[in-house]
C-alpha cells in the first residue's frame, strides 16, 4: 500500500513538476534580430566541394594503363 502511494507521488511530482517550474506566465519577449545565415552555406558548400573532389580524385595506386 505504501509503495503504490510513493509510486503515485513520485509520478505526480514527475509529471507537474516541469509546469511548476515556469515562473511566471508572461508570453518569452525576444531582443534579437535575425543574423544572415549565408556564412555558414558558403563554408558548408566549399566543404562539399573538397569532399567531393577527394572523393572522385583518382587514386595514386591504380594501375588503369
Amino acid at each position: 500500500m505504501i509503495r503504490r502511494v510513493l509510486c503515485f507521488l513520485t509520478g505526480l511530482l514527475l509529471a507537474v513538476g516541469p509546469a511548476l517550474a515556469q515562473g511566471s506566465s508572461e508570453g518569452p519577449t525576444y531582443n534579437f534580430k535575425p543574423r544572415s545565415t549565408m556564412i555558414e552555406w558558403v563554408i558548408g558548400t566549399i566543404f562539399l566541394i573538397g569532399c567531393l573532389v577527394v572523393a572522385f580524385k583518382p587514386s595514386k595506386r591504380s594501375n588503369l594503363k
